[in-house]
């Protein structure tokens, strides 16, 4: 949203920060760069005529689903809830992914942890039948 010619530092104040840790890498044809996961970027061609192969490199099985169809339902479902019910849920939420090792669930039989378990391909298929009925 920021211009990064002219930024406009009113309406954009924690730009300066951004500028301050920003770190910057003039590639020449041919040359390739490996940006981390979850790092934000910004790409511009000096050139007129530019061409950019991006590949989204997944270090999880394919059969998991993408973070951002999570943060997507997330909105839909939780965004405008009152603040306990959305404290609650941040519990939740740590509990069983942030905060999940492997004593999480011990006190769970392990015939009885549903979509709780390890999450397979098999168990993936359960769970995305599953959210994809609540959504219709």
């Amino acid at each position: 949203m920021v211009d990064f010619h002219e930024p406009d530092f009113e309406r954009y104040p924690k730009f300066h920060q951004a500028i301050q840790a920003a770190q910057v890498a003039e590639l020449e044809p041919g040359d390739a760069i490996f940006i981390p996961s979850m790092w934000w970027h910004h790409v511009e061609s000096l050139d007129t005529l530019g061409v950019l192969v991006n590949y989204w490199w997944r270090q999880s099985p394919r059969y998991m689903s993408s973070p951002m169809n999570t943060l997507n339902h997330a909105l839909l479902t939780m965004r405008h809830l009152p603040p306990e019910q959305k404290a609650a849920w941040k519990d939740i939420f740590n509990r069983y992914i942030f905060d999940a090792d492997d004593q999480t669930h011990d006190h769970i039989p392990e015939e009885a942890l549903g979509i709780l378990g390890s999450i397979d391909e098999e168990l993936a298929k359960k769970i995305q039948t599953l959210m994809l009925n609540k959504l219709r």
